[in-house]
């Protein structure tokens, strides 16, 4: 399933940088439900810290037994809803994979 999402991301470098890969664990309540990845680049804006419109790809983990799982997440609480993995950035010169550990949502 593909969604977009917003996110507020604050780039601290003087220059700007893609975002050119996210794989992610999506849990809610501690429990792996999917996989979230990245489907297009996003160019992040040299020391700004700004909403952008993410468009990624969810791969959820037997649909079936989580049917009951993605009823909440879309209409409970998103506190319980959570992300983590990794995220590459990278400008000319400049190129980096970071760990992101329990994106919580609001």
């Amino acid at each position: 399933m593909r969604l977009s999402i917003v996110a507020t991301i604050n780039n601290p470098n003087y220059f700007d940088v893609k975002l050119t890969d996210a794989n992610m664990e999506l849990r809610l309540q501690e429990r792996i439900i999917g996989n979230v990845t990245q489907v297009e680049h996003i160019k992040l804006e040299g020391r700004k810290e700004k909403d952008y419109t993410i468009q990624v790809s969810i791969e959820l983990k037997d649909v079936v037994t989580n049917i009951f799982s993605m009823v909440r997440m879309f209409q409970g609480d998103p506190k319980n809803l959570n992300l983590s993995g990794t995220m590459h950035v990278k400008s000319f010169l400049y190129s980096k994979t970071f760990k992101v550990d329990r994106l919580s949502f609001q």
